[in-house]
């Protein structure tokens, strides 16, 4: 029985190696549904280059909502330039319906046509390796100046050319050519430092045009698809110009002989340097195209979430400030506990213990609402989301280098916020139990004059122990509350409850995790002192 298991695995690994097509198919279908595994490193290299970053989620509350582990799951892009333009599509809102709705259907177009999806992605593996992350970099980075003396080195090149035919011509000692490859090494290891990336850059710019040609001999009339056919004449443009590089790549030697006739002749640093010049001045031509071929990808991904969260809708975008997730769910805990809020005009204030689920709650909602306006779905039952930004200060970190303690830096955010409000037509913001780090009293009193100021034309979403502000801020507030479930394993339901927190179950854990019931005891009658003294 382990000979024949053993025959198959040898037949099929002999098929992988003939038919490399095939296991590249078998790694797609299973990764297909799946939560993505990879960590490219410059993900957000586009939205860092193109973004003009007005009307986009900045980088605090892309790091306080946990997106950076959000975005690892939704990844399952095959190539680096799906990853940069799932990044910026992530990072970017949309406050045009239509777009969204289209963005939508494309991802379930693609969830629902395997074939379809199946034969783009095999048309994007050529882009697969690491080192195309680059090509972003040589259409949107910077101009470098053009390598110096780009005639001499021509003239050296065709030098060492010709030395060689007079060797093999007349019988020339073969010292006199040789002696010319230390040079050569010196020349290349000079230019080595900016020629490498560039050549390896320009020549994945190259390979994405073959992509792109290949993706648009797919007929299907997916709309990305048809923008990127539009786009052709402006690749044939950029081919024309470099056809000397399309030459040496498509014509050429084979790989192996590539480094030795670099030595020999600086082959490949001659029709850089004059190709360069050249693709600098027509990179923006390839800009659609780059934004396309990523974009296809980053569409399959999006599909393959779909697939993983089967519970999703498209949203509504509201013109008042509105915010409605049913049943919702957050993307990292997909078979969590969901709730439900409808915020109409009025903002939402959670409390209850720490671990009850308050924080996870409203960073689901914010998650949503972001994914909503970007991706174009949520994972809840129904969505009606504000055309608001979404700012968030969840969470602190001290700066040594920065002198910033963990209150300096919360009040800094929430600064923000209020700048916003006043000069920016307000916002979407997300709390964590503000001011913290400060004393009750005057961290209720903060808390109490800052949420007002926010609420009056904005959405907050925001959790706080200080149950003192459920009475202060009621007639502005939605009140909610999580609460301990002594008759739950775990102690916590994760359910969202409507109305102020009065329970005392905090108390009575003490007693199920086997305090002595003198300290349980006391507790709840100082508890109820204080509750005498407040009244």
């Amino acid at each position: 029985m382990n000979t024949i298991h053993h025959a198959k695995d040898l037949a099929h690994s002999a098929l992988d190696v003939l038919l490399p097509r095939r296991k590249a198919l078998a790694e797609l279908r299973a990764q297909w549904g799946k939560p993505g595994a990879k960590h490219e490193p410059f993900a957000g290299r586009w939205f860092d280059l193109a973004s003009d970053k007005a009307g986009c989620v900045d980088a605090k509350t892309w790091s306080d909502l946990e997106f950076p582990r959000v975005f690892v799951d939704l990844d399952t892009t095959a190539t680096p330039l799906g990853s940069q333009a799932l990044h910026k599509q992530l990072r970017e809102y949309v406050d045009d319906p239509a777009e969204l709705a289209a963005r939508h259907a494309t991802h379930v177009r693609l969830r629902d046509d395997p074939a379809l999806r199946e034969r783009l992605q095999l048309a994007l593996l050529p882009l697969r390796d690491s080192s195309h992350a680059h090509v972003v970099d040589a259409l949107y980075a910077e101009v470098p100046e053009p390598p110096a003396r780009r005639g001499l080195l021509s003239l050296w090149g065709l030098l060492s050319l010709a030395l060689l035919a007079a060797v093999v011509a007349w019988s020339w000692s073969a010292w006199w050519w040789l002696a010319l490859l230390p040079v050569n090494a010196v020349i290349l290891y000079r230019y080595s430092w900016r020629s490498l990336r560039e050549i390896e850059a320009l020549n994945g710019c190259l390979r994405m045009l073959q992509v792109a040609e290949a993706l648009c001999a797919c007929t299907d009339e997916l709309p990305l698809l048809q923008q990127l056919r539009q786009e052709r004449p402006a690749r044939n443009e950029v081919r024309r110009a470099l056809r000397v590089m399309r030459a040496c790549k498509q014509a050429g030697p084979p790989t192996w002989i590539m480094p030795w006739l670099n030595i020999a002749f600086l082959l490949e640093l001659i029709v850089h340097a004059w190709s360069m010049e050249r693709f600098h001045r027509l990179r923006q031509r390839l800009h659609p195209t780059f934004g396309l071929v990523g974009g296809i990808d980053a569409a399959i991904a999006l599909a393959s979430a779909l697939a993983m969260h089967p519970r999703h809708c498209q949203p509504e975008l509201a013109a008042t400030p509105t915010l409605e997730i049913i049943e919702g769910s957050h993307p990292l805990l997909p078979g969590g506990v969901r709730n439900s809020i409808r915020l109409d005009g009025s903002s939402a204030l959670v409390t209850g213990s720490n671990m009850a689920g308050k924080t996870t709650f409203v960073k689901m909602l914010a998650i949503n609402a972001i994914l909503g306006r970007t991706a174009g779905f949520c994972l809840a039952a129904r969505a009606v989301l504000p055309r608001l930004p979404v700012m968030a200060a969840i969470h602190g970190e001290h700066s040594v280098a920065a002198g910033k303690s963990h209150y300096f830096a919360e009040i800094e955010a929430i600064r923000g916020f209020l700048d916003s409000e006043t000069h920016h037509g307000g916002g979407l913001f997300v709390l964590d139990e503000p001011f913290s780090g400060t004393n009750t009293a005057e961290r209720i009193a903060i808390a109490h004059a800052v949420l007002r100021a926010l609420g009056e034309r904005s959405l907050v979403l925001v959790t706080t122990h200080d149950v003192e502000l459920q009475a202060m801020l009621g007639e502005r507030y939605a009140l909610h509350h999580f609460q301990e479930n002594p008759e739950v394993d775990g102690y916590f339901d994760y359910r969202l409850r409507s109305g102020a927190a009065t329970g005392r179950n905090a108390i009575r854990l003490l007693a199920r995790m086997g305090f002595p019931s003198g300290v349980v005891h006391a507790a709840l009658a100082c508890m109820d002192r204080m509750e005498q003294q407040s009244t």
